[in-house]
């Protein structure tokens, strides 16, 4: 079933990163290690209002700071566990690169089992972090229904994505998709003096994007957020990523997640993982909720982050309605 809704952006949403849950909470950090010895970081945030854990998946060229809303909102609600993908963040990164959505799949294995080997878990991800649990259900489908209790896929896709156009012409969307390719694979080759210069220009080059990250103007600290994660993940990340996110396929690995709860949000304006795809999701997925922001587009979690906080809480208040207690982790 899917619907839309118009999730009105209020003061709350963009304007103040204070928190939103005034309650007792511990953090740690910690450093786990993946199959390939990469290390990855690892927030994890404990309220001990809830057995349930909520792994947070981010997307690619951002990190686990683009969950603040969502970490605010949901804090007492549910033991959080936030981490930065291989290459993004404070994670580190491999040489040779195991940038594919199998591998991003098994670090979120390894996440699970560091994190939570025994509480109930919900796994959220956004763009690449919904691939990243795909790719998890694809390789260890036994967890969903048993380990894995819930899931949400947040501006994703199963596949397909060399076909989007971003709202362009088919033909320049062709000859654009291809000129990134080629630009990325030259650029990486210089590396360090291109990273500087994305760190010196990044409010230039946020700027030059804005648009299809965001449906409308947004405030100054989530326009800084946005710019300082895209800016920092090195253009060696990117560009071994690039043809990944072209090529990878995880549509036959979809229907584990119909042994569970899941919820898909995706803005009706997204261009990058346009709303098809989410709807091609919630065909393949048994039960699944498709929810369209109205007026959002791709970093609907930053943008409408009101609106997405509300499906979360909905989707956790179903874990808990559907899942027997279980030990906590």
């Amino acid at each position: 079933m899917w619907w839309f809704r118009d999730f009105s952006k209020t003061k709350s949403d963009n304007a103040a990163f204070a928190p939103a849950v005034q309650m007792p909470q511990t953090s740690e950090t910690l450093a786990v290690m993946a199959s390939d010895e990469v290390q990855l970081h690892v927030e994890i945030v404990d309220c001990g209002a809830s057995d349930v854990t909520v792994i947070f998946c981010h997307g690619y060229m951002l990190d686990s700071q683009s969950w603040h809303f969502q970490r605010e909102a949901l804090a007492g609600d549910a033991r959080l566990v936030l981490w930065d993908q291989r290459g993004h963040g404070r994670s580190g990164w491999a040489t040779p690169a195991n940038a594919t959505i199998d591998q991003v799949g098994q670090d979120l294995f390894a996440i699970l089992q560091a994190t939570a080997p025994r509480s109930p878990v919900v796994l959220v991800g956004h763009s690449m972090g919904g691939m990243a649990i795909l790719g998890l259900a694809e390789s260890h489908p036994e967890l969903f229904g048993d380990r894995v209790v819930g899931a949400a896929l947040i501006a994703t896709s199963a596949g397909g994505l060399s076909g989007v156009t971003l709202g362009l012409p088919e033909p320049v969307a062709r000859l654009l998709h291809q000129a990134v390719r080629t630009s990325l694979s030259l650029l990486r080759r210089q590396s360090h003096v291109v990273d500087t210069v994305r760190r010196i220009t990044s409010r230039t080059s946020f700027r030059l994007t804005q648009r299809y990250l965001f449906g409308s103007q947004v405030l100054e600290p989530v326009a800084e957020l946005t710019a300082r994660a895209m800016s920092s993940t090195p253009i060696a990340v990117i560009a071994e990523f690039f043809p990944e996110l072209d090529t990878f396929d995880k549509r036959t690995a979809v229907s584990a997640l119909g042994k569970v709860p899941t919820t898909i949000l995706v803005g009706d304006r997204d261009t990058i993982t346009p709303i098809s795809h989410s709807e091609a999701l919630a065909r393949e997925i048994l039960g699944a909720e498709l929810v369209a922001i109205t007026g959002a587009t791709h970093l609907l979690i930053l943008e409408s982050p009101q609106g997405v906080n509300e499906q979360l809480q909905r989707l956790i208040a179903r874990v808990a309605q559907h899942r027997t207690p279980t030990s906590p982790s």
